[in-house]
């Protein structure tokens, strides 16, 4: 004969739900109601969804190397200011479909720009497909010869494109 928690265990399961550790999630809450103790395991569930969704975001990503606002030197690169990069940082131009291009000599900050703001975007739970010029125009001419869509995350409407151009 199965216990409570262990059919509880099992109807998670069919639920295809995460495994929570109730003993941690309930520790020191012994006054709830019923209807407060769903509410707790469904925010806990909802909690670990959203966790899973984001990590698996950042995976297909692809990005070599995660980088902040913060971390790049304002001071040393004087043609973009910290301010301009906040109101990007928003991700309005997203909402708005247009696409945001750095250009420059090799080792200015290009890169660590558009990795901050893919990490920005990954954070605000936007899809980010990084990709170099390069490798983009791979993509895009395979697919033209093969009359096919790419198969990458850049044919996701949704998807928030940044790409990092080398000059």
């Amino acid at each position: 004969m199965l216990t409570p928690l262990e059919r509880v265990n099992n109807l998670i399961a069919d639920l295809r739900y995460a495994q929570v550790d109730f003993d941690a999630l309930f520790a020191g809450k012994n006054s709830l109601t019923p209807l407060e103790s769903v509410e707790l395991f469904l925010a806990e569930q909802q909690r670990l969804r959203v966790l899973k969704q984001n990590l698996l975001r950042r995976k297909r990503a692809n990005l070599p190397a995660e980088k902040t606002l913060d971390s790049f030197d304002f001071g040393f690169q004087r043609s973009v200011s910290r301010e301009q990069m906040l109101r990007l940082s928003d991700m309005t131009w997203v909402e708005q479909a247009f696409n945001i291009c750095f250009l420059g000599p090799p080792g200015v900050g290009k890169t660590h720009l558009a990795l901050s703001l893919a990490v920005q975007g990954l954070d605000l739970g936007y899809s980010v497909a990084f990709e170099t010029l390069d490798n983009l125009m791979t993509i895009l001419k395979t697919a033209e010869i093969s009359s096919a869509r790419p198969t990458t995350n850049l044919s996701r409407e949704e998807s928030l494109k940044l790409r990092s151009i080398f000059l």
